[in-house]
C-alpha cells in the first residue's frame, strides 16, 4: 500500500473514531457505508490471486482485519457493540464467495437455514 492510500487510512480511522466519541447517530450511516465498501472488495476480490498487472491480491480475510482494527481504534464501547456484527457478515461473505470458487457444497444452507459442512 502506498504511502497515499497510508494516510487515507490513517485519516479514515480518526474520522470514525470521532464520529463514535461525539456523533453515534452519524457514525452508525459512515459505519454502514464503510461495511457495504468491504462487501464490494470482498465480492470483487475472492478467489482472485492477482489483479491487473500480476500483482497480489492480498486475501479478503484481511478485510476483516482492519475492520476490528478501525473499531479498535474507536474505542472499547464501539469494539463491543459493532465488532461481532461485523465479523459476523464480512466473515460470512468471504467464506461463501471462497466457498463458490473452490467447491459450493462448503458453505451452503440447508432446508432449515442452517449451514451444511460436509466432513
Amino acid at each position: 500500500m502506498g504511502t497515499a492510500a497510508s494516510k487515507r487510512r490513517m485519516k479514515r480511522m480518526k474520522f470514525l473514531a470521532r464520529l463514535a466519541m461525539e456523533e453515534p447517530e452519524r457514525f452508525d450511516f459512515e459505519w454502514e457505508k464503510r461495511i457495504s465498501s468491504w462487501l464490494d472488495i470482498i465480492r470483487r476480490d475472492a478467489g482472485r490471486l492477482k489483479g491487473r498487472e500480476n500483482s497480489l491480491v492480498p486475501p479478503v480475510f484481511d478485510i476483516i482485519q482492519e475492520a476490528l482494527m478501525v473499531l479498535e481504534r474507536c474505542g472499547e464501547e464501539v469494539y463491543t457493540r459493532y465488532a461481532k456484527e461485523t465479523m459476523d457478515i464480512l466473515g460470512n461473505e468471504c467464506c461463501t464467495l471462497l466457498a463458490g470458487h473452490i467447491d459450493p457444497r462448503l458453505f451452503r444452507l440447508n432446508n432449515d437455514r442452517r449451514f451444511n459442512i460436509p466432513l
